[in-house]
This record gives C-alpha cells, sequence and structure tokens, in this order.
C-alpha cells in the first residue's frame, strides 16, 4: 500500500471573515464558528447577507484550525462556514470516500498539532493538511475500515446511551420522591450547608517547591469534580505541603464543591482521604441528619437555580459564605437513606457500562492505530 500527500485527492475550502456586528444568538443562519467543530453544536447565529458558496450541509467534513485541530463530519444542520475552519472534499470518490477521512485524519491533525509551536493559540494552515502524507487503500479496502469503524462506533454510542439513562433515571427517582428541588412541590422542610457540616476551603502548595508535588496525598482542582465518586487525582502532594500550606487533609466521603467560574457548584464525594486548591470547598456532612449522596444530588440537580440566585448578573464565582448559606431539601433522613439506597444500585450499573465503555473506546482507538499505519485489512 503506498503513501500519498493528500492534497492531490481533496479540494479545502476556508471558511469567509463575517462581520461580527451581525453575530448574535438566535436570528438569521447558524455560523460555525471553531469550538463548534468540536462540540458538533452552535452556540452562533449571523444575520447578515452571505455567498451560498459558504453554506455548510450535513455530512460535510469540516476541520478547526485554531487551538485543538479537530475534525467533524457535521450533522447539526445547514449553517455558514466561518473564518479559521475548513471543508475538505474528496475530489474522486472512486479513489478516496470522505468517511475513511473522518477516521483517519485525527490522528494525523493531533501529530501536527503536537509539533507546532506557539506562543497562544496554535494555527494549522491550509497547506499543513494538504502536506499530509498517509496510506491510502484502494476503495473496497476503504469501505471495510469504514464499515469496521462504523459498528466499532455504534456500540460505543449505544453505551453511552445507556450510562445517560442511568443519569436520568437517578434524576428521575428524586423528582418522584422528593418533588422539584427548585419550587419544592413537596413542600419539605430546608436546611443551610452551614448547619450540616463544617465548611472550609484548600489551599495550593508553593509551585517553587517541586518537592511539594512529588507525594501520595491526592490532590483537587475543581476541573476534576466531575464525577460522583472520586477515587484518585492528577496531583499528589507531600504532608509537608499541608504543613507549610493553606491545604488541609479532607477526611473520605466528604462533600466537595468547586466554587469559581465554570465549575460552581461542580461537586464529588471523595473516597480517599485527599486535599484540594483553595477553588473548592468541603465539609464532612452529619450522617446523623444527613445523607451525603442526597446532598450531592440536591445541589446538582438545583444548580442553575442555585448560581442564579447569586448578587450580581455577571458573578460567575462563589464564596465560602455563599456556599454555606445555600440551602437544601431537608426531609427525613429515612427518606434520604432509601434514596441513596437506589441510587447505589443505579451507580453499580452505570461502573460496569463505564467500564465496558472503556474497553469499547480502546478497541476502537487499537483499530484506527490499526487503520493509520495501514494494517487494518
Amino acid at each position: 500500500m503506498n503513501k500519498v500527500k493528500l492534497g492531490n485527492y481533496i479540494s479545502i475550502e476556508s471558511g469567509y471573515t463575517f462581520k461580527s456586528k451581525f453575530f448574535n444568538d438566535k436570528e438569521g443562519l447558524p455560523i460555525i464558528r471553531i469550538r463548534d467543530v468540536t462540540s458538533g453544536n452552535i452556540s452562533s447565529y449571523y444575520s447578515g447577507e452571505y455567498d451560498e458558496k459558504y453554506l455548510v450541509q450535513n455530512n460535510d467534513v469540516l476541520i478547526s484550525m485554531d487551538g485543538t485541530f479537530s475534525i467533524r463530519k457535521w450533522s447539526s444542520g445547514k449553517a455558514l462556514l466561518n473564518q479559521r475552519v475548513c471543508r475538505i472534499k474528496s475530489r474522486n470518490n472512486s479513489l478516496l470516500i470522505d468517511d475513511y477521512l473522518c477516521y483517519i485524519l485525527p490522528k494525523y491533525l493531533k501529530n501536527i498539532e503536537d509539533k507546532t509551536p506557539f506562543v497562544t493559540v496554535k494555527h494549522l494552515s491550509v497547506k499543513d493538511i494538504s502536506e499530509i502524507v498517509l496510506y491510502l487503500p484502494n476503495i473496497e479496502t476503504q469501505r471495510k475500515i469504514i464499515l469496521t469503524l462504523d459498528k466499532a462506533q455504534e456500540l460505543i454510542d449505544k453505551r453511552k446511551e445507556q450510562i445517560e439513562a442511568c443519569d436520568e433515571l437517578v434524576k428521575s427517582l428524586f423528582y418522584h420522591m422528593f418533588g422539584d428541588p427548585v419550587n419544592n412541590s413537596n413542600g419539605h422542610q430546608k436546611i443551610a450547608l452551614k448547619e450540616i457540616g463544617e465548611w472550609k476551603s484548600g489551599g495550593t502548595p508553593s509551585r517553587s517547591n517541586k518537592e511539594y508535588y512529588n507525594g501520595n496525598i491526592p490532590w483537587l482542582s475543581s476541573g476534576e469534580l466531575n464525577s460522583v465518586y472520586t477515587k484518585d487525582s492528577l496531583e499528589h502532594i507531600t504532608e509537608d505541603a499541608i504543613k507549610n500550606s493553606s491545604a488541609k487533609l479532607i477526611a473520605k466521603e466528604s462533600l466537595l464543591l468547586g466554587m469559581y467560574d465554570t465549575a460552581a457548584l461542580k461537586s464529588t464525594i471523595n473516597l480517599m482521604e485527599c486535599a484540594c486548591n483553595q477553588a473548592i470547598a468541603y465539609a464532612k456532612l452529619n450522617y446523623r441528619i444527613i445523607n451525603t449522596l442526597f446532598v450531592y444530588y440536591c445541589i446538582q440537580f438545583n444548580k442553575d437555580f442555585y448560581k442564579s440566585q447569586q448578587r450580581g448578573v455577571r458573578q460567575k464565582n462563589l464564596n465560602l459564605s455563599m456556599v454555606k448559606d445555600i440551602e437544601v431539601l431537608f426531609p427525613s433522613l429515612e427518606l434520604q437513606n432509601r434514596f441513596a439506597e437506589q441510587v447505589g444500585k443505579i451507580e453499580q450499573q452505570k461502573q460496569r457500562l463505564q467500564q465496558s465503555l472503556t474497553e469499547l473506546e480502546n478497541n476502537f482507538n487499537a483499530l484506527i492505530q490499526r487503520a493509520f499505519k495501514g494494517e487494518l485489512f
């Protein structure tokens, strides 16, 4: 199997610099910006005039050319191709199939991204794309590769749907047992977080002392508050780091809450002793009156409401006092525990599905790697 230069087989169409004064949240046509290629979702609209050659349709293949170099087969309907996003298309479908590019190119784009120098943001050029050299199997082999990877991706998508269904089941169970937490439709008593635990915030040991970050105590940042439970962290610190900073050792099964910006009220329950940075508030809750898992979900299902109540429309950050004043529903402990027991069973199933998803993704990546090397068929 021979290697070929990609530019000899595709056309590349760059996006247009549309006038920003016509950008808005809902009027006109959706406009595809760099971040939309990664997410697949539209965040802006354009109400001005445009040339139809910049219209994007479903199944068009797009590449973001700043920051992270992503590729996506577009599926969110008719939209406009903005600057720093390009569309690629096979010049001859009997030699190269667009779907094959969608599967193969991410690895090549990642290699370019890793090698690209930058001061603020990495930039990808049309020339960079054109000069990619890749294995190009015959058309029948491309179809086999696409079919194999499509089936692998379908299994991944199905598993993700099952995991999302678990999350929806927990939410339905919460609303069934306790009502809407925003309007307190079941008329439960409420209690402030300061009444069910002693709330503190963490700290960051000095980065100038590298030895502080060579320990075995998990040290969490707010960006890691992504799951109900946390078993470890990306960074670990030493006991000396805790002694010589405002970081503190946090007891197992405490509730941790993010306070700043997009991580505000993101949360987790730690299953190990750990520490955290100053962007996280935490407390070991009083198990005699409250169930920690119940409080976790009460906050998560009510998160947008809590944030909307903070002073200042543009206020993105919480502080420790604000966290302490948050009120949650306060039904009987028996009812809280019954909910937690049911959630525990759902979480066990979710963990099995998550493990299966990891295996499926590893298998998919192995298939991609073999295709990248021209070894799949």
